[in-house]
């Protein structure tokens, strides 16, 4: 993105998971509800955004179902994207629930799925 064009375009709520693979799970979230439900999983701001550490792959896991539990989306990429990590757990059987996916169609429109 050059510095002349808009963000792109973000939910009105909720909470969305831009990093979760290596040593830490990056988030932002869109509302102080949403933030407080963020620092109750150990999550703190961060240059706009809030940043948790991951200590173990156990850790991950237990990360990633508390995330889901409060309807967070998972964003969509490449590269081991947040969505590409929670399916990774998934199809190793450690996730079992279904999980959200936010992805960008273009800067002025996102689709969320079920996953």
């Amino acid at each position: 993105m050059t510095s002349n064009e808009p963000p792109p375009a973000m939910p009105d709520e909720g909470i969305i998971i831009t990093e979760l693979a290596g040593g830490r799970a990056v988030a932002r979230a869109m509302t102080p509800t949403d933030e407080a439900g963020l620092s109750r999983l150990g999550f703190l701001p961060q240059d706009g955004q809030v940043v948790r550490s991951i200590l173990s792959v156990a850790d991950r896991i237990a990360l990633i179902r508390a995330l889901i539990d409060i309807g967070a989306l998972f964003t969509d990429g490449r590269d081991w994207c947040p969505a590409e990590v929670v399916a990774h757990y998934r199809d190793a059987g450690h996730i079992r629930q279904p999980f959200r996916v936010i992805s960008w169609n273009n800067p002025s429109s996102f689709r969320i799925r079920e996953a």
